[in-house]
């Protein structure tokens, strides 16, 4: 996965959490639970944390490793260690 994926997959995700109607958080958690499970094999997030921990840190957006953490654990923690890496 390239940086400008990734930073579009931060780019949505940010879009729809900070959405104020029920139907853009519907949105949010529909798309990162899907993004963020281990079986979906359209998706290489996964295999990409350190890159996405990048782009968080860019984007200022390390918030949604919470929300992450819901969807699969591993990878928050996973992505909680590149992001100490990164400060």
């Amino acid at each position: 996965m390239n940086k400008q994926l990734m930073t579009n997959l931060v780019n949505t995700l940010t879009k729809y959490k900070d959405g104020t109607g029920e139907h853009d958080r519907a949105i949010f958690e529909t798309f990162l639970y899907d993004v963020f499970d281990e079986k979906n094999r359209r998706y290489t997030v996964i295999q990409h944390l350190a890159l996405l921990a990048e782009v968080l840190v860019e984007k200022k957006r390390v918030d949604l490793v919470n929300d992450i953490a819901h969807a699969n654990s591993n990878a928050a923690y996973e992505l909680d260690v590149h992001l100490r890496e990164l400060v």
